[in-house]
């Protein structure tokens, strides 16, 4: 009697081998994060050729802190692009009847939770990187004083507490979600979470026509979160069964809606931060515009993606033939993590400053204010700032108000009045904020530390 062989399945025309397909993806995420790692580092070295971020006379807090801040954000947004795309995919791309979730939905809440506890980690590594690197000490000398006026006296502070709250909210609720009500209640927190920093911090937030600028910039962010969420969503959780090609076309509609709101809010935002056609050509020869070119070429490139798949690989993925449709797209999420990449580094690089005034000329002829003066933490104004050389005041200040100051040295100096109506220790590499006394008048003081630290701090 003979023995048949044990039937083999055989892997289909569109469809490789699982061993190679396993060995394959174990190489490429790998790859890919190192890649993106490469590319933000190179993209910020690209941009940061306009103002330098830091001040003359005050340290920094290293390469590390440096670099290691843009690879934990652009982690950050990654984290979030998924938080939202895997919500979308469960509300919109594939909803179940009567309330309940399919089973791709439900997987993807499931990993929502694990997108947004990464979102939320991201988001505290990168307060304390941008503390570090905020007062020029690397992460183990940071005091707890630097720390609260970080967090309650700078917009990036107190986005960070609100985005970690709202992200561990997302996590946990994900967790406990079993429905479509929950699942959509679940991403308006989600969306909250990624349009508080818009509005609290970043370029946008800073630029004259504030309320535009911020609209212009939540707009684009959301819209691109979506875009590139849905798309890494579904790939991820309905890349195989009967769900894909109707979430596909469903995708695709709403792929074309977030393609035209990031092209028209994302041109918006770069004109007001440009200052308009003024500033355009300045900004088009320096580092920062290299950056936007980039990631405006990638936009068009994201938009014949688009084209392709309507006029090909969703026709397919209709007939039956899901290969195509999965390979291209995953090329396409590639390229979208490659312009989120350029997107972070753009965002922490210095838009270029407008143009020295001739000399003669009303601007040119103005006094010229101190440098250090009114030192700016992005978003954070130093009322004293402190040297190797000499303390700096950036102007008056109002009757029994807080002020801030910094001390860039590696050692510690004290604020001390003559009147004694103020006397506060700041230690090195720090920011404190003491109360201004609460009569107007002009206020001598000195460091204990060394007398040859003297000004006046007016009060009005």
């Amino acid at each position: 009697m003979s023995s048949a062989a044990p039937a083999t399945r055989q892997a289909g025309p569109e469809e490789p081998p699982v061993a190679a397909t396993t060995a394959g993806r174990g190489l490429l995420l790998p790859g890919v994060a190192l890649a993106l790692v490469a590319l933000v580092l190179g993209a910020a070295a690209i941009g940061g050729d306009g103002p330098a971020s830091g001040t003359a006379g005050l340290t920094t807090a290293g390469p590390v802190v440096e670099g290691g801040l843009l690879v934990v954000t652009l982690a950050g947004r990654i984290a979030a692009v998924g938080t939202i795309g895997a919500l979308v995919l469960a509300a919109v791309l594939v909803p179940g009847r009567s309330g309940s979730l399919a089973p791709a939905a439900r997987r993807a809440v499931l990993a929502t939770s694990r997108w947004a506890a990464a979102w939320a980690g991201a988001t505290v590594a990168g307060a304390v990187l941008t503390l570090s690197r905020l007062v020029g000490a690397p992460p183990t000398e940071l005091t707890w004083s630097s720390a609260r006026v970080f967090l309650t006296d700078t917009g990036t502070g107190r986005a960070a507490l609100v985005v970690v709250a709202l992200t561990t909210t997302v996590a946990v609720g994900a967790r406990r979600c079993t429905g479509a009500g929950g699942t959509r209640a679940i991403g308006l927190v989600a969306l909250a979470a990624l349009v508080v920093p818009v509005v609290l911090s970043g370029h946008s937030s800073d630029a004259d026509s504030h309320l535009l600028a911020v609209t212009a910039l939540g707009a684009h962010v959301v819209a691109a979160a979506v875009w590139v969420g849905g798309l890494l969503a579904l790939l991820v959780h309905a890349r195989r069964g009967a769900d894909l090609p109707r979430a596909a076309g469903r995708f695709s509609g709403l792929a074309l809606a977030c393609l035209l709101v990031t092209g028209s809010s994302g041109v918006v935002a770069a004109w007001i931060v440009a200052g308009g056609a003024a500033g355009l050509t300045t900004v088009l020869g320096s580092g920062y515009g290299e950056l936007l070119l980039a990631k405006s070429g990638a936009f068009v490139v994201l938009g014949l993606f688009g084209w392709a798949h309507r006029r090909r690989t969703l026709p397919r993925l209709r007939a039956g033939a899901p290969g195509a449709f999965r390979r291209f797209a995953g090329v396409e999420v590639l390229v979208m993590l490659a312009t989120l990449a350029v997107a972070v580094a753009l965002a922490a690089s210095p838009p270029p400053q407008p143009a020295v005034p001739a000399p003669g000329t009303a601007a040119a002829t103005a006094p010229a204010a101190d440098p250090m003066a009114g030192h700016d933490h992005g978003e954070l104004s130093v009322t004293v700032l402190i040297d190797d050389e000499r303390f700096h005041v950036a102007g008056p200040v109002a009757a029994g108000s807080r002020v801030t100051v910094h001390n860039g040295t590696a050692a510690e100096a004290t604020i001390t009045a003559a009147d004694g109506s103020f006397d506060v220790v700041v230690p090195g590499r720090s920011l404190i904020t003491f109360l201004v006394p609460a009569e107007s008048g002009s206020y001598p003081f000195t460091s204990r530390s060394s007398p040859a630290f003297a000004d006046v701090l007016v009060v009005e």
